[in-house]
């Protein structure tokens, strides 16, 4: 971003500012969201993900297969998002749809880990495939409840309850997705060049 900036005469300018599509997988899929669809700065957005480490990592449980408690990981989610939003509850795409920088993040369906193929939280509107209608934080959490580290988190939708699990079980590199995804956002034109995308892992 620094050379960004220097391209543009110093100006100050945040990653939503720039990049077209923002994406991410696992603690990158937090990363991703802070700078994509929650707009922080790159120095806030490492301020809350340090806070977010020392709140969540910081203790072990004593039993169970997974390491961390995810009461602990959503409360401090929770924070991130009423902090950025005024609202804990703000939805994943609500009022995205005309936004420049388009948010991604990938989990797992817990029930359909074989096929490998991830489902993509957006920060915007699509007419097929569109994923869950989520809050963030239901997201976030959906990203990061890898078996080792969390429990599996169940969104409902629509009376309906589907359990995920970390994108990284089956899609620890999501590049090969999110190309897919911006050709089909960007049907009309040429596929944005490599600067105007950011994917974390």
């Amino acid at each position: 971003m620094r050379r960004v900036e220097n391209a543009r005469g110093g100006v100050t300018i945040h990653p939503h500012q720039h990049f077209d599509v923002i994406a991410g997988t696992g603690t990158g899929g937090i990363s991703a969201c802070m700078l994509g669809r929650l707009k922080l700065s790159i120095d806030k957005a490492i301020e809350e993900y340090a806070k977010l480490v020392k709140q969540v990592f910081q203790q072990k449980k004593m039993s169970g297969p997974a390491m961390y408690k995810q009461t602990k990981l959503q409360e401090a989610l929770k924070t991130i998002v009423r902090e950025a939003t005024k609202n804990e509850e703000e939805k994943m795409s609500e009022g995205q749809e005309n936004n420049r920088c388009k948010t991604l993040v990938f989990a797992m369906a817990r029930h359909n880990l074989n096929a490998g193929l991830p489902v993509m939280f957006r920060s915007y509107t699509v007419t097929s495939n569109p994923g869950p209608d989520c809050t963030i934080h239901e997201a976030l959490c959906a990203t990061m409840a890898h078996p080792d580290l969390f429990k599996s988190i169940n969104i409902v939708e629509s009376s309906v309850s589907q359990s995920f699990v970390g994108g990284e079980l089956g899609c620890s590199n999501p590049l090969a997705h999110v190309l897919t995804e911006v050709k089909r956002l960007y049907s009309d034109r040429q596929v944005p060049a490599p600067s105007a995308l950011l994917v974390t892992h």
